[in-house]
């Protein structure tokens, strides 16, 4: 299996435990990802003379041409309602790749805020000016859906977001199918490559089942490269985690024909391709909140710098109330 894919499912259950390490139990075993990269109308791309971003200062220009070239449309699309899942994609993708993290863990064990360092206040204002210029004019509300919907409908020209929400809207069903293309994004240009995160789909036994020898059969043949290969190729089953189905030649073939840059962008990704959130019982609360004040800051409701400030502070609060810090 890919190895970020599987050691992102293993984890030794302390908070602040690095995902895959010696001590890490495997919790499940990986049957589906998705990575975050760009999806693009290669037709408004042509038109206006456009080239792919390679890095987080074109991404921001190639999105304000890219709008104005639409028509009625937007430059770019990402996530923005209050909710972990806006911190999750494209965001903590591109954040990461500045070798950028949601928190500290220290040497014995206690975690702190790692989003206010001047790396992170910089990146910040990129993104936020980003959607300022260029994203939908109801940003704070769109989640997974509503990025993909407007993709697939010709109402933006590219987003940031998961490689197979793009695959889904180049498919039949979308105004936009077969118009889109995929390209790797590294939003740091000294990065060696892209880091995206990722979401994956996994299978696991519960410890109170009675059949766990049927069950461990049925994960076996869910999981196993035979059905992988067979859903990849005769089926729409993307993205696999077997490194021999990717290295398939008819796999391959198929999503190179109608998916232009899929295998280019997943073989570029993958090497770094991992969850780089940090393990602990605060997560939902503490990237909530840190959607909360994306939120703000993109309506000029608080200035990056203090914004992220006042942010950390309160996370190393929750985090000390809980023990945590």
């Amino acid at each position: 299996m890919l190895e970020g894919v599987k050691s992102s499912c293993a984890w030794n259950g302390r908070p602040g435990g690095a995902l895959g390490s010696d001590d890490a139990k495997q919790w499940c075993i990986p049957w589906g990802y998705e990575q975050n990269n760009l999806t693009y109308d290669a037709g408004v791309f042509k038109k206006a003379g456009l080239s792919v971003p390679k890095n987080m200062d074109e991404l921001v220009d190639t999105a304000a041409a890219a709008g104005k070239a639409m028509d009625g449309g937007y430059g770019i699309g990402v996530r923005g309602s209050r909710s972990w899942a806006t911190i999750h994609p494209g965001f903590l993708s591109g954040y990461a790749n500045f070798g950028q993290k949601d928190l500290n863990v220290s040497g014995d064990g206690m975690l702190s805020a790692a989003m206010n360092t001047d790396v992170s206040k910089k990146f910040h204002a990129q993104w936020v000016k980003m959607i300022q210029d260029s994203g939908a004019p109801d940003w704070s509300t769109h989640t997974w859906y509503q990025v993909g919907a407007d993709l697939g409908a010709g109402k933006s020209a590219m987003m940031f977001d998961a490689d197979i929400l793009g695959y889904f809207m180049n498919g039949p069903g979308n105004a936009m199918a077969g118009e889109l293309a995929f390209a790797p994004f590294a939003a740091n240009p000294e990065a060696a490559g892209p880091t995206p995160n990722i979401w994956i789909w996994s299978l696991a036994m519960s410890s109170y089942s009675k059949k766990k020898d049927a069950a461990w059969y049925f994960l076996q043949w869910a999981t196993g490269p035979e059905h992988a290969l067979f859903g990849a190729t005769q089926m729409d089953f993307v993205n696999p985690v077997r490194k021999s189905v990717w290295a398939d030649a008819g796999f391959r073939d198929k999503l190179s024909s109608s998916y232009p840059g899929y295998v280019d962008m997943h073989d570029s990704s993958a090497p770094g391709a991992s969850i780089k959130f940090t393990a602990q019982p605060l997560f939902f609360d503490l990237t909530t909140e840190w959607a909360a004040t994306l939120q703000k800051m993109v309506a000029n409701e608080v200035p990056v710098d203090e914004g992220l400030d006042m942010l950390a502070e309160s996370v190393d609060r929750q985090l000390k109330e809980a023990g945590l810090g």
